[in-house]
């Protein structure tokens, strides 16, 4: 961390915390089932996992909803990324820990909370 930043542990009133998440090759996110579903049809639900009013957000939505033999290698590792926005009050860290021992999940990192002197 940069010696002037100083490290918040509070989030500015109004932004909620959120995770950053990548999948693992050939899985992707089902929105209408909410889960995670493979190329060879395993299928991990998320609803039991993610706090009510959680939002699953695509970070390039245009390719997320693409299919991927029509996708570039490039272009299927963006497909990959999403946010998980969470409600105020959720602690992100507890979703973390749950999420990371799913199949299909590479990735799930809390970004770090940072503020103006």
């Amino acid at each position: 961390m940069h010696p002037f930043a100083k490290e918040s542990s509070d989030l500015t009133r109004g932004v909620s915390p959120y995770l950053d998440v990548r999948l693992k090759p050939g899985w992707r996110f089902n929105r209408r089932r909410r889960a995670l579903v493979s190329e060879a049809g395993q299928s991990v639900s998320l609803r039991g996992i993610l706090p009510r009013g959680t939002t699953i957000v695509p970070m390039v939505p245009s390719l997320a909803d693409s299919d991927p033999q029509s996708l570039s290698e490039d272009e299927r590792l963006l497909a990959r990324h999403f946010q998980i926005m969470l409600l105020s009050d959720t602690n992100p860290t507890d979703v973390a820990a749950a999420l990371r021992d799913l199949e299909g999940m590479e990735l799930v990192s809390i970004p770090p909370r940072i503020g103006l002197p």
